[in-house]
């Protein structure tokens, strides 16, 4: 054979193989989209419904405290400040927890002993209009949670720091599953398409997996580590960034020590995302090896072909600074630790802007 065409041959091998690799791509990423959505329209119609319904009460005490809602809705839908509003169903939505156990995710036996989840993220993706939204929630939310013996049988339900709900289950899956239904509770039963949890050692792997997040620190952590003063521009290493996002001044006098950790972890975490996307456009294997990297700190209930499709997705979302938003309310102190009371009105106006549209 002559050396032009073993060169054609090899060309035309390499080009079938490329191609056979991008229809295995896109059949996964349909794959993925398919498995989503069919997850999606089982949690829809009475979940909705539901949701809808709770919404509408909160409208009703709403007008009879003296505000205007004007229209009657039909079954699914909210009236609010004179307009319809009807669940998107483009959204789909992801509980993402940061889990301080001080050791790799695993698998308790006893209930307490799996850690807090000291981050609390809900996701929001529109797959449609291309945009992301992350809603912030204290750890400190004051809501009923449900408590479970050493032997693991249910108890009963007490009003608690959200973040002690995962403690409540086994460190892995169950925890999540507890923490998925407690958050959708506190969201008048929103739906949550699936969760990801990550232990937050995670942070410094993770963070030099892209090269360092730069940020400006917002509040003085010199305590920890001399570079972390206040004002200081700086691109973090990983350990940097654990001490960053983690630390947490319950020593200090001041209301509010989370919420000051959660505007660190605001603001590190919209850098974060901003630095993946530029990486990811010099190198596409890169949500892989984050992936990885990220996989014995974590436990997720999304399949790798729902992640695939995500990725794709949240690589043509827009997301700037103003998306992540946290759930406003107020702090108060008690004998030893914080509570956090949510606005429920507050709370109520974030639900209409985020997960409905208006109709009409």
């Amino acid at each position: 054979m002559k050396t032009g065409k073993k060169i054609l041959l090899v060309v035309l091998v390499f080009l079938l193989a490329v191609l056979l690799v991008l229809f295995a791509f896109v059949l996964y990423r349909m794959k993925g989209k398919a498995s989503l959505e069919d997850h999606a329209a089982a949690l829809a119609g009475e979940q909705q419904a539901d949701m809808a319904s709770l919404l509408a009460r909160h409208a009703q005490e709403a007008e009879e405290a003296g505000s205007d809602v004007g229209k009657i809705p039909e079954e699914g839908q909210v009236a609010y400040h004179g307009n319809l509003y009807e669940y998107n169903d483009d959204l789909f939505t992801f509980l993402c927890l940061g889990v301080d156990s001080r050791q790799d995710i695993q698998k308790e036996k006893l209930p307490g002993k799996g850690g807090q989840a000291d981050t609390i993220v809900l996701a929001v993706m529109d797959q449609k209009a291309k945009t992301l939204k992350m809603i912030n929630i204290s750890r400190d939310t004051m809501t009923k949670i449900r408590l479970y013996d050493t032997s693991g049988l249910f108890l009963y339900e007490e009003e608690a720091q959200l973040a002690l709900q995962y403690a409540y289950g086994d460190g892995k899956e169950f925890s999540c599953e507890l923490m998925e239904q407690a958050v959708s509770n506190l969201f008048y039963g929103i739906p949550i398409h699936g969760y990801a949890a990550i232990d937050v050692k995670a942070v410094a792997s993770l963070n030099d997996a892209v090269g360092g997040v730069e940020v400006t620190v917002i509040e003085d952590l010199s305590r920890f580590m001399p570079e972390l003063a206040l004002g200081n521009t700086l691109t973090l290493t990983g350990r940097q960034a654990l001490h960053y996002v983690q630390e947490r001044q319950v020593e200090t006098e001041e209301l509010g020590a989370n919420s000051l950790r959660m505007e660190r972890q605001k603001q590190y975490l919209s850098a974060f995302i901003a630095k993946v996307k530029e990486q990811t456009r010099k190198d596409i294997t890169l949500p892989v090896t984050l992936y990885s990297t990220a996989s014995k700190h974590m436990i997720t209930s999304i399949t790798a072909d729902q992640a695939v499709y995500l990725s794709t997705i949240a690589l043509e979302c827009t997301f700037y600074m103003e998306d992540m938003v946290s759930v406003r309310g107020t702090v108060e102190k008690q004998d030893v630790y914080e509570e956090f009371h949510i606005d429920e009105q507050a709370l109520y106006d974030l639900i209409i802007q985020v997960f409905y549209r208006q109709v009409g």
